[in-house]
């Protein structure tokens, strides 16, 4: 009985460990042509990097004292099926977010 949990625990953190790894925020990312860091504009992303394979803008409302907008911009750079994807939020035009995801395709 005790060697069937085992085997019970060990397929579960096989699963785990191997299951879709969710995204990860990160603090920099390496591209052909330099280091994309948090607060870069979107010209030295591009300059970096090269242009996005998926790229979404929208406005989102931020509370504060009165309601104020900004502007959100989400570029997912897709490297291929041996590399993770890599996703760069802006706001307002700088890197607020940088996110390891999944292996591209």
């Amino acid at each position: 009985m005790r060697a069937l949990a085992l085997l019970g625990i060990a397929i579960l953190l096989l699963f785990t460990a191997t299951g879709s790894q969710a995204a990860t925020q990160m603090d920099t990312f390496a591209c052909r042509n330099g280091i994309v860091s948090r607060g870069d504009v979107q010209a030295e992303v591009l300059a970096k990097c090269g242009p996005p394979s998926f790229a979404a803008q929208r406005d989102e409302a931020v509370p504060d004292r009165a309601v104020r907008f900004v502007t959100v911009e989400e570029w997912t750079y897709n490297r291929g099926p041996n590399e993770f994807m890599y996703l760069v939020r802006f706001v307002n035009g700088r890197v607020a977010r940088l996110e390891s995801l999944d292996y591209g395709y």
